[in-house]
């Protein structure tokens, strides 16, 4: 199944990216149907600057550690729902995204999520704005808890395949956490995702 869902993504850039013919518009309209799948389970993976307002400054309380630099990535698994029972516009879900990083921080971040696919050719190909709400808990290594709300507001390109596999790439996502989060009122984030899953 994996080796497929490579394979469909490369002829779909390729046939996106190649001069437009007839044979090749109609096998990329094949490929990439506009979809007809109201919901959706997606996973993505990327870098992560969390902290993205605090440097590397020393924090009281042992949490230091959680604000130095390092490799830091975030994990998200995002179901949603369209409300109109199409594969476009205003949709809700939830989500749990994971931030990780070789230092031992870790944050664990559920939430509410509100997207609007907007459907930009006659193929399967959205934009689609979004937003999150949500908890989110932090440690570290040797460390307590830490506790916030949070906001997110981010932006993603989809691609559905065969009208059932998608991929996205997620360029913009802006955490905020609001709280005693790590002794900071607020604590700012930057996330950059690319993942896939199934619609339904």
């Amino acid at each position: 199944m994996i080796r497929r869902f490579a394979g469909a993504i490369a002829l779909a850039l390729a046939l996106l990216l190649m001069p437009s013919s007839a044979r090749a518009q109609d096998r990329a309209h094949e490929l990439m149907p506009e979809s007809t799948r109201p919901g959706f389970l997606v996973l993505g993976v990327g870098p992560s600057a969390f902290g993205l307002n605090l440097g590397g400054g020393k924090k009281p309380k042992g949490f230091d550690k959680a604000f130095k630099l390092g490799a830091r990535g975030k994990a998200a698994l995002d179901f949603g729902w369209h409300l109109d029972g199409t594969a476009e516009g205003a949709a809700l879900g939830a989500t749990i995204e994971q931030t990780v990083d070789d230092k031992g921080l870790y944050v664990f971040n559920p939430g509410f999520k509100f997207w609007w696919d907007i459907h930009v050719t006659d193929m399967g190909i959205y934009v689609t704005p979004q937003a999150k709400a949500g908890y989110a808990m932090g440690t570290c290594d040797g460390c307590g808890f830490a506790h916030a709300v949070n906001f997110a507001i981010g932006a993603e390109g989809r691609v559905v395949f065969e009208d059932r596999w998608m991929t996205f790439l997620r360029p913009i996502y802006l955490d905020a956490y609001f709280g005693d989060f790590f002794d900071e009122p607020l604590v700012l984030g930057y996330d950059v995702l690319i993942g896939g899953g199934v619609t339904f």
